[in-house]
């Protein structure tokens, strides 16, 4: 039997600070769960989306009373356009595998933040769906980790190092979020690239190299980006040591007016 609950909506604000959801409050679960399956997290702008800014955004889960750190990873972002734009689009909605064992009887109980890489001048607010089990799957729990900060793309056709991550007791890197995200708009300009991912602590050299979702700008002064999902990379099982430096860069196969921001994330198992 499963169940799904909800981490309510709250205001993150406007700028880059980890804010705790769900009324600022701890969601526990049902006592029943002994496996938390999955989450969705969802987000959307409290007031008009402002030109040039993007809401790039990760939600983080912590908990007091279960082992299941790390487990922060990226939001689907929402674009916003050039000029007095008139429409937006919020991507589909998509689920994070969690696996997370649970003791059932027990009223753990999950804290649960977002943080915005960059800051806006409208806030948003950020939800969080948990689907729960009262049997355990017997999967591997799933990690999540992502980069602490953006990277500008700069605007030339070239490739951009990224921020390097730390993973820590992993054993197999199983996915990747890269996000490559629009600030100022310029009609007519498409972003489409690549990024890579390398590590020397990888069990072998085998390429990690996946297209980002590429953004189309049509023409006019009142366009917009549309980002209708974010792409994850599945099933990579990538053996790793057990502290595994990681690199990531973006190729840009257009230059641009202006520039954008690109962010990656990471989701692994431990022995």
């Amino acid at each position: 039997m499963t169940a799904w609950d909800i981490a309510t909506s709250t205001s993150i604000g406007t700028g880059v600070a980890k804010t705790e959801i769900n009324g600022a409050q701890p969601l526990t679960k049902p006592t029943q769960a002994t496996e938390l399956i999955e989450v969705i997290p969802y987000q959307a702008s409290i007031g008009a989306l402002t030109a040039g800014q993007t809401y790039l955004t990760k939600c983080i889960i912590e908990s007091n009373s279960i082992n299941l750190l790390p487990k922060q990873f990226i939001v689907p972002p929402i674009a916003g356009g050039l000029g007095t734009f008139t429409t937006s689009l919020t991507p589909m909605l998509d689920t994070v595998e969690c696996n997370t064992p649970l003791q059932q009887g027990a009223t753990q109980q999950f804290r649960i933040y977002g943080e915005n890489y960059i800051a806006n001048t409208v806030a948003n607010k950020l939800g969080l769906g948990l689907h729960y089990s009262t049997a355990q799957s017997g999967k591997k729990e799933m990690f999540y980790d992502s980069v602490a900060n953006e990277t500008n793309t700069g605007t030339s056709a070239t490739t951009v190092a990224g921020e390097n991550l730390t993973i820590n007791d992993g054993v197999f890197l199983e996915t990747i979020t890269p996000v490559l995200v629009n600030a100022v708009v310029t009609a007519s300009e498409s972003f489409i690239g690549t990024m890579s991912v390398t590590s020397n602590d990888f069990d072998n050299s085998l390429p990690l190299n996946i297209p980002c979702q590429p953004t189309s700008i049509a023409l006019g002064s009142h366009v917009s980006p549309m980002l209708a999902k974010q792409p994850v990379y599945k099933n990579i099982h990538m053996g790793m040591k057990s502290s595994c430096l990681v690199s990531h860069s973006l190729t840009i196969d257009e230059a641009q007016t202006a520039t954008g921001n690109f962010a990656i994330g990471y989701g692994y198992t431990k022995s």
